[in-house]
C-alpha cells in the first residue's frame, strides 16, 4: 500500500480546524514528535509532583532518532497534521505475542498538543489504528494508561476501547 492509501482528510465540525489531516508518520515529523513527547511527559511528570509530591512514574523525557525510525518503519504509526503542522501523534506496532495467536495492533503512545485536546484529533488517530488493524486482518488493539490519568480513559472510552482496571485497554473488531 502506499502512503496515499492511508492519508485521510477529517472535515471541520466545529472543531476549527481547516484541515485535518491523518497520516503515516514520516521521517521529517521526528522535531515535533519530540516536542509534543517532551511537552506531554514534562506535564505528567509535574502532575505527579503535585498530586504527591514526588514522581512515583519516571518517564523519559525523550525519543531517540532509532525510536523514531522504528515506528515510521512499522507503517502503523499516525500524524494528526493541520496547515504542515502536527498536532497529535499515535506511535504503534504491530505484535504476535505467542506464535498461534492472532496478531494486536500495540498502541504505544498516543498524544496531542495541550492546545490542541478535546478537538477529536486523539480519536482521528485512534480511527487511523482502526482503519489500519482492519486493512491488515489484525482484530484487537491494546494500550497501557497511568491509573491516574483521566483524560486517556475518556479518550479511550470514548473510542470503545474497553479500560480495564484503569491500567490496560483493548479493542476488538
Amino acid at each position: 500500500m502506499t502512503m496515499q492509501a492511508f492519508l485521510r482528510t477529517i472535515p471541520d465540525r466545529g472543531s476549527g480546524f481547516e484541515r485535518l489531516e491523518i497520516r503515516l508518520l514520516r521521517h521529517r515529523d521526528y522535531s515535533s514528535v519530540r516536542e509534543i513527547y517532551k511537552a506531554v511527559s514534562n506535564e505528567y511528570l509535574q502532575y505527579q509532583k503535585q498530586r504527591t509530591g514526588e514522581v512515583y512514574d519516571p518517564v523519559r523525557l525523550d525519543l531517540d532518532m532509532s525510536q523514531l525510525d522504528f515506528y515510521v518503519a512499522t507503517h502503523c504509526s499516525f500524524a494528526a497534521i493541520e496547515n504542515e503542522k502536527l498536532l497529535g501523534v499515535l506511535l504503534a506496532q504491530a505484535l504476535r505475542w505467542v506464535s498461534d495467536w492472532d496478531r494486536v495492533l500495540w498502541l504505544e503512545y498516543i498524544a496531542v498538543h495541550s492546545a490542541h485536546r478535546r478537538k477529536g484529533i486523539g480519536l482521528a488517530l485512534i480511527s487511523a489504528a482502526k482503519d489500519f488493524a482492519r486493512r491488515h486482518h489484525i482484530k484487537s488493539l491494546f494500550t497501557t494508561l497511568n491509573i491516574d490519568n483521566e483524560e486517556s480513559k475518556s479518550l479511550l472510552l470514548k473510542a470503545k476501547f474497553d479500560v480495564k482496571d484503569w491500567r490496560i485497554a483493548s479493542y476488538s473488531s
